[in-house]
Formats: C-alpha cells, sequence, structure tokens
C-alpha cells in the first residue's frame, strides 16, 4: 500500500469512528463536534485522493471554529455524565489514531515531490493535531467533568489548524 492509499484508508477509518461516537451520544453538541471531526477526515481523504492524482489540492479549512463555540456553550451546561465512561476507549482509540495521522503525515512530508503535496501534508499534520486536542478536551470532560468545567481552555493555534 502506498502512502496515499495509506492516507485515505486512515481518514476512512477515523471518519467511521467518529460517525460511531456521534450515534453513542445524546448531547447535541458533542454529537455535532464527532459529526464535524468525521466531515474533516472525508476532506482530508478527498484532498489526498486529488494529490494521488496529480492534481493540486487544496486543504479544506477545518471545524476548530464552531468546535470552539460548542465546547464553550457545553461548559455552560450541568455537564456530569455528558458522555459516557462507556466511550472512553472509543474515544482513546480516536487520540491515537490522531496521534498516528499527525506522525504520519510528518513523516511522509519529506518523501512527496510536490510543493503542493508536501503543503497538504503540513496541513493534514496540523488539522490531526487538533483533532488530538479535541478529543483529548473529550476525555477531560469524561474522566474529570468539574475540573473540566473550571479549567478546560479551547484556544485557536493559527489559522493553519483549522
Amino acid at each position: 500500500m502506498d502512502i496515499f492509499e495509506f492516507s485515505i484508508q486512515m481518514e476512512h477509518d477515523a471518519e467511521e469512528l467518529y460517525r460511531t461516537l456521534a450515534s453513542k451520544t445524546q448531547q447535541p453538541g458533542i454529537k455535532k463536534i464527532f459529526t464535524m471531526l468525521a466531515d474533516d477526515e472525508v476532506k482530508h481523504a478527498k484532498a489526498v485522493e486529488v494529490l494521488q492524482k496529480k492534481q493540486d489540492p487544496s486543504a479544506e479549512k477545518g471545524s476548530m471554529e464552531e468546535v470552539q463555540t460548542i465546547f464553550a456553550s457545553i461548559k455552560n451546561e450541568v455537564v456530569d455524565d455528558i458522555l459516557s465512561k462507556d466511550l472512553l476507549s472509543e474515544l482513546r482509540r480516536a487520540r491515537d489514531i490522531e496521534k498516528k495521522g499527525k506522525e504520519f503525515y510528518q513523516e511522509q512530508f519529506s518523501k512527496l515531490d510536490t510543493e503542493a503535496g508536501r503543503k497538504l501534508f503540513k496541513s493534514l499534520s496540523r488539522q490531526e493535531e487538533y483533532h488530538y486536542m479535541t478529543v483529548d478536551n473529550l476525555i477531560d470532560l469524561v474522566e474529570r467533568p468539574q475540573w473540566w468545567v473550571e479549567n478546560a481552555e479551547f484556544t485557536p493555534m493559527g489559522d493553519d489548524y483549522y
């Protein structure tokens, strides 16, 4: 499997996991975050498919600004049991996928022979890092809801994160 096929499969796997997580939560904001993460993964896969066809892909903006807004609104809710502890293993799996995705894009960056490819993989690495931070925040929400309400921060890290 070449780097493009591997990347596309990795993005599809992440999309499937986020759609599963969205189906398992009733809290509208959290459901929307999972759906947006899944939609971002679809955009990533499509961009890699374009690159694979030797065309210039454009890295579409991700969901960061909207995720920040949702997290901020959740802070005003009673957070006990917003997310079931039963989802922790899947959340940890999602966080691992995002970490591996970021590392993959960083490792493969130098192997690409076009500036467009390197630019895309750099952008995807940054977006995967943001996804990692988002899922990490959700894990904190499940494990330590009161701490999360008092301490969680959702600050942008620059335009290329989303």
